[in-house]
């Protein structure tokens, strides 16, 4: 299948998941106890909750720093906060993930680092983003009463992304007979693409190198502080709609938040977020249109503070989004 037919299935799929969870999170919804619900909540909550925001790109941008960093040692954390708000801003507007190769080229572009490895470290980074929250979601579950499917999808998208990062484990530790392996597939084809697939797969491997170093150990680490911190902010939301719920009901919005954002969607997971977390609010005994509207201003929350902090970093660094648009679908 071809680069351009691949994108467009994709982008088919996930429109009709994105269609399919709006329809269902706005069946047999009141509009007007809706429109009263978002009318009357106290938005001052959301000052605080854009500071924590703040620092959660900082941390998450430093988080990536550290698997850069057996690559290159002098790359600055606000470089690669950066690149990462750019990239978050593309996710949110464009289809397919777009964000995450245009992190790579992005990066790769000003740090003089080939674009795959940049990519297998963001490969990791989200591998590791998935473990923080499967930590999350399984102390905290004995304490929530979620949907059976809702638990075990979690689950599944967990304990896949620990069987992942740990196959890379201990493939980088038979790196020599892993290359070897690579080279030794490719060895019927025309010399030219040989010697392409050669360097790409150096370049991977050098960016995953860092699942057997103390980095990964630092990044993880950041990550799970980032995390907490998004589920303060999920409180924060709550707390804005009056709904001083358990605690837990702020970190499951995060863990299905960003599970939300891992399937096919239409860009800024709009439709599979507020349904998700539409479910999730709908357990702790919240109405139907509180629960909704409280998805509603989370979602629009990272998403505006997102796109705003991107175009502005853009325009900073002078920065095209049609040349960025561009190259990165030259680097799929």
């Amino acid at each position: 299948m071809t680069r351009f037919p691949r994108t467009h299935l994709n982008l088919f799929l996930g429109l009709i998941l994105s269609a399919g969870a709006l329809y269902l999170s706005l069946r047999k919804i009141d509009f007007p106890a809706l429109g009263a619900a978002l009318r009357s909540a106290d938005y001052l909550f959301l000052l605080p909750a854009l500071i924590a925001q703040t620092a959660c790109f900082f941390l998450k941008g430093t988080a990536w720093r550290y698997l850069l960093l057996p690559a290159k040692k002098n790359i600055s954390p606000l470089s690669t906060t950066a690149v990462l708000i750019i990239g978050l801003m593309i996710n949110d507007l464009f289809p397919a993930k777009m964000g995450e190769l245009a992190r790579a080229y992005l990066i790769g572009e000003k740090e003089k680092l080939p674009k795959s490895l940049c990519l297998s470290t963001i490969l990791v980074e989200h591998l590791l983003d998935i473990l923080v929250l499967l930590g999350f979601l399984l102390i905290l579950l004995p304490w929530v009463s979620l949907p059976p499917w809702l638990q075990t999808g979690g689950i599944l998208i967990g304990f896949s992304a620990l069987i992942f990062i740990l196959a890379l484990f201990f493939l980088m530790r038979r790196e020599e007979k892993f290359q070897n392996g690579i080279h030794r597939l490719a060895g019927f084809l025309p010399g030219k693409i040989q010697e392409k697939i050669r360097g790409l797969t150096r370049n991977m491997i050098q960016g995953l190198r860092v699942v057997t170093g103390r980095y990964l150990l630092y990044s993880l680490a950041l990550l799970g502080g980032m995390w907490s911190l998004v589920s303060l902010m999920a409180y924060l939301v709550m707390a804005a709609f009056g709904l001083f719920l358990p605690i837990q009901a702020a970190v499951m919005v995060t863990v299905f938040s960003a599970f939300s954002k891992i399937i096919p969607s239409a860009p800024g997971a709009i439709g599979t977020l507020h349904y998700l977390v539409f479910l999730v609010v709908g357990s702790f005994g919240v109405d139907k249109e509180t629960a909704l509207a409280y998805a509603i201003v989370w979602h629009a929350l990272a998403f505006f503070v997102e796109v705003l902090l991107g175009t502005a970093l853009l325009l900073a660094g002078h920065l095209s989004l049609t040349r960025i648009a561009r190259q990165t679908k030259e680097t799929k």
